[in-house]
């Protein structure tokens, strides 16, 4: 197993998308991308391309398979988060205009159903069976909302029919065993576990407070666990949650969580993340610091290895034993 993961961790390292923006970086071999091919049943990672000059605007979608980067065809997907899971798929991204939405695809990258979202798109998950699907989006208008602060709007929806399972904000929340409730509740960063799909996890936002809670999709219940977690992603054996740690002013550390003693430790990446991390395997975690993709072991050791430039919203396509396929670029 530990050969396995190396031999993994190596060929990460070897997928470097040719940068777009910037000179190269010392020691990184920049790999030409390649066309599009018809079938990509072997891609280990999912993630958006990024323009260096405008990290926010929507990016055309890139796979990596057999050594190199590819880019997706077609123009109906470019998103600003994405996410795909058990066959379909999540984009967020503007609608044109002032507005935005989210587009529901299947494993050949066609759009299914395209619903509107109240704001800024911000992050995107999908349960393992593609049965559910996560939006969390940056929104304005609350009463409590202090000039220098900010609200979110998390939904659940079914990625079958696109219908709206519910808004967070409106699931019960408890605490040492009883109810809990402020008026300036918070929901971002939800992550589904694979087990059991209903289960998920979030970040609850109150005050001066970030805590964990564990949800009920079905039961529309959620409870407090504890404090100090930010976009949680839980990892594919359903034992550990990696997440980011604030420790100042827009200032975070990724750190990974023991869900049986709810004892946290640093990884080995020290500069400040402000991403939902995705679990590569058991053992990697894999995340964006807004301009690249990077990643690091999650036991602490090591450090950070640059894997693709110019992309952000990575997500892991081989523990999932999943396939996309896209049509052969134009």
């Amino acid at each position: 197993m530990a050969i396995a993961t190396l031999l993994v961790l190596g060929a990460v390292g070897y997928l470097l998308l040719a940068d777009r923006g910037r000179g190269d970086q010392p020691g990184v071999a920049p790999v030409p991308v390649a066309g599009s091919p018809t079938g990509l049943s072997g891609a280990l990672l999912m993630a958006r391309a990024v323009d260096r000059n405008d990290p926010r605007r929507a990016g055309e979608l890139l796979v990596l398979k057999g050594g190199d980067p590819h880019p997706l065809a077609g123009d109906e997907l470019a998103c600003e988060r994405v996410y795909f899971a058990g066959g379909r798929g999540l984009c967020l991204a503007a609608a044109g205009g002032d507005g935005y939405e989210a587009t529901i695809f299947d494993r050949t990258l066609q759009p299914l159903q395209r619903l509107p979202l109240a704001g800024l798109p911000s992050r995107a998950r999908v349960s393992a069976d593609g049965r559910y699907g996560a939006t969390t989006v940056f929104v304005d208008g609350h009463a409590y909302e202090k000039p220098t602060g900010f609200s979110t709007l998390t939904t659940i929806v079914d990625m079958g029919s696109g219908v709206e399972l519910g808004n967070l904000e409106d699931f019960a929340v408890s605490r040492d065993g009883g109810p809990f409730d402020a008026v300036d509740f918070n929901f971002w960063g939800v992550t589904f576990q694979r087990a059991n799909p209903d289960r998920f996890y979030a970040t609850l936002h109150t005050g001066k407070h970030y805590y964990l809670v564990e949800g009920s999709v079905f039961g529309r219940t959620m409870r407090v666990l504890r404090d100090g977690v930010e976009c949680p992603s839980l990892s594919p054996d359903g034992t550990r949650i990696a997440f980011k740690h604030r420790i100042g002013a827009d200032r975070w550390r990724l750190e990974v969580l023991d869900l049986d003693t709810l004892a946290a430790h640093q990884v080995g990446e020290r500069r400040s993340i402000d991403d939902q991390a995705e679990w590569l395997d058991d053992r990697t975690l894999v995340y964006s610091n807004g301009l690249d993709v990077y990643t690091v072991a999650a036991d602490g050791s090591g450090t950070p290895r640059l894997v693709l430039r110019n992309a952000t919203s990575p997500l892991s396509l081989e523990p999932q034993g999943q396939s996309v396929e896209s049509k052969p670029a134009v």
